[in-house]
Parts: C-alpha cells; structure tokens; sequence
C-alpha cells in the first residue's frame, strides 16, 4: 500500500524527474502535433545569429532544446549537491523546472537563445559559487564574464545580467580591484578573439532586429504566455518570501548561496517585465529559478503530507499546458 510518505519521497527522488522528462517530451510531440508551438525568429544577434537560427525550425529543434532542457535540469541537481544550498539532497528541483517548462509549449519546443541562457547562467553561477571567500578567485571570475562576453554575440540581452554577476562577486566575499578588472577583461576578450581571427567584421556590426517577440502570437496565444509568465513570477516570488526566514538562519555561505540565487530570481523577473517585448528569451532561467525556490521550500517542510502542495502546483503549470494546446 502505498503512503503518503512514499509519493512525498518520490516527489524528491530522480525517478520523478524521470516521469516528469518523460511527460515532457509527450507533450512537447503534441503540442507540435497540435500546432501550438510557436516559431520564434528574428536575428537578435550582435555578430552572430542568435540561437534560434542555428537550427531549422522543425523536431531536431525540438530534440535538441528537450536535450538541453535536461542538461538544465541536471545542472540544478549538481549545483545543489556540489554546494549544499538547499541543505539537503533533492531532485525536486530538476522535477519542478521541467513541470513549469511544459506550460510554455514554444519555450520547450524548439532550441532557441532562452534555453542557452540558463544554461550560461548556470554554469557562472557553479563558478561564482565555487570562489566563495576566496580573494584569489579571480580567474573564474574572468571565466564567468568570458562567457558573458562571448554569448553576447548572439543576444545583447546577457549583458543584462554583468551587473548582477558583479554583486554576486560582492555576495561571495571575494570583490575587490582585482576581480573587477578580471570581470572587465573578461568581458571584453570575446570581442578580440573574434575580431582579431576575422570571425566577426567590425565594419559589418549592426543593432540586433527588434521583433516583438509578442507579435509572433495571436490573442489567444499571447493570453496563455502572458498567465504562465506572471504565475511563474508570481509563484517564485511566493515562495521566496517564505523562504527568507529560512535563509537568514543558515551559516554565511548558504546564506551567501541562496540570497545569490533570490536576487538572480529578482532580477530575471524584472527583466522579464521591463523587456516584455523579449519575455521569452528570459523564460527557462525564470522558470528554473523559481523552481529552486519551490524546491527550497517544500526541501525543509519535507511533511508526510506535503506532496498534495506539490501535485496542485503541478497541476496548475499542467492546466496552463492545456490552454495552450487546446
């Protein structure tokens, strides 16, 4: 027979990650069956093509942003075990993410420069973590604006998030002079390697297109992203203000990790909101941020009976997919 302990357990276990990769790529393959994912175009790049014309618009596409969409969700999972932000050991994370990615059927379903950006900030956030206190970190710190730098090419939104990189420095104990030139070089070596190997054409540089990524939906379309991106913000920020009393009572470090991870949330959703005509390209890392503040929260209220939260905020991200394909 099973107990309500057993789902509770299942719910933090890789096996529910598992299903939930499984759901996803069930819905991802009907959705396109059904139409509902949406192209997203126009070169947004600033040199080179922005991610969502590296592939034609078509399943390897999708394959390829289901595999990455994966690699995200692992991410997640080895960023908490390797710095114990959560202070416990859960795939919750992972599953959540991949649940919330579902209610966006043109997010999940083709490989474009949102699914590369939680992928980029997630790996800066594993190095940013990893030089904690240590005032002679600066070549990760190099390494973390690299990729910055580099991945501005293809969408000058990255830039966005140098200053929040640069406080994160501040939150891990380890700012100084010396990281801030590190940031800086760093953030401009991209831009010699490139135009020093002839690989990008200075003369040739243009202003990215501004396609309104909102005009690419009709009325019914539009109203269903609009609905999961609030509930996404809304939600994460929820559960992030149930989080702060829990936060302040961990040692420096996690503190230091986890308000890292709140402010990155913050952030991302004002982006979201201040760049809406762009909203998409922030929706992953939204979305994956916010599940680590759900993971985070159902993590140390691990009760008996805590899953019937979980499967209701499951069911709501599952309701929108409805809407979506309907």
């Amino acid at each position: 027979m099973i107990r309500d302990r057993d789902i509770t357990a299942f719910l933090h276990a890789k096996g529910s990650t598992v299903l939930a990769v499984f759901l996803a790529c069930v819905s991802c393959a009907f959705a396109w069956e059904r139409g509902a994912v949406v192209q997203i175009s126009g070169n947004l790049g600033f040199g080179f093509p922005s991610a969502n014309l590296w592939l034609r618009f078509d399943w390897v596409s999708a394959v390829v942003n289901l595999v990455v969409t994966v690699l995200v969700a692992g991410l997640t999972v080895y960023v908490n075990r390797a710095f114990n932000v959560l202070r416990s050991l859960t795939a919750l994370v992972a599953t959540m993410f991949v649940v919330m990615q579902m209610a966006f059927p043109s997010v999940l379903g083709q490989f474009y420069g949102g699914t590369l950006l939680a992928v980029v900030i997630l790996l800066c956030v594993m190095l940013l973590f990893s030089v904690f206190g240590n005032a002679l970190g600066q070549r990760r710190v190099f390494l973390i604006f690299f990729l910055l730098g580099g991945a501005a090419f293809t969408q000058v939104a990255y830039l966005f998030y140098v200053p929040v990189l640069l406080l994160g420095c501040i939150q891990m104990r380890m700012f100084s002079l010396r990281t801030f030139l590190a940031a800086l070089l760093g953030l401009i070596t991209p831009a010699w390697i490139f135009f020093g190997l002839g690989l990008v054409d200075p003369a040739s540089l243009s202003w990215p297109e501004m396609t309104l990524v909102w005009s690419l939906f009709d009325a019914r379309e539009m109203a269903q992203a609009i609905a999961s991106t609030g509930f996404s913000i809304v939600a994460g920020g929820i559960f992030l203000v149930a989080n702060l009393l829990k936060i302040l009572s961990y040692n420096s470090r996690v503190r230091a990790f986890n308000g890292f991870l709140a402010m990155l949330f913050i952030f991302t959703s004002v982006f979201t909101l201040l760049n809406f005509n762009n909203f998409t390209f922030y929706v992953p890392l939204l979305n994956c941020l916010g599940a680590y503040q759900v993971g985070h929260f159902f993590t140390y209220r691990r009760h008996r009976r805590s899953y019937i939260a979980i499967l209701l905020l499951m069911a709501c991200y599952v309701g929108l997919y409805v809407w979506a394909v309907a």
